[in-house]
């Protein structure tokens, strides 16, 4: 008898083992559902985007080819504008030129409307600013004695 209590003993352990090993296969199989459904939800949603930028693509392919056309339908005007556009250069490089003239006299003569005399006196005043000192004057030097 202690034979067939033996076996049973045996058989409870199994099964208890068993269903140790079921229960840890359950957890890691929700586990992985769990992980799963974030996984396929992503998925879907890539593939959702991959769709729309297919039909973007060929939306911006159709645009491009569009645009093509039209410039090469608009090449042959391409020598009427470049004669515009030469002609606005060339006016805005004579209009350049005489600014640069007008510096270069400026610089020449700084004042033109002022005579000889006048620009001579600058000219001291800006030398020896030291000697126009009113400290300097005559009037100055006898007061201060």
């Amino acid at each position: 008898m202690s034979n067939i209590a033996e076996r049973y003993i045996y058989l409870c352990r199994c099964c208890i083992e068993l269903a140790d090993r079921f229960q840890k296969l359950d957890v890691e199989h929700m586990t992985l559902k769990g992980k799963m459904v974030p996984m396929l939800k992503a998925m879907k949603s890539y593939k959702h985007t991959i769709e729309q930028l297919s039909q973007e693509k060929l939306e911006l392919e159709q645009k491009l080819q569009a645009v093509t056309a039209q410039y090469e339908a608009l090449k042959p005007f391409e020598a009427l504008l470049q004669l515009k556009t030469q002609a606005v250069l060339a006016e805005a490089e004579e209009q350049m030129n005489l600014v640069q003239q007008t510096i270069e006299e400026i610089e020449q003569e700084t004042d033109p409307d002022m005579s000889e005399a006048d620009k001579t006196l600058l000219k001291e005043y800006s030398e020896h600013s030291d000697e126009f000192s009113w400290m300097n004057s005559p009037s100055e030097k006898l007061m201060g004695s």
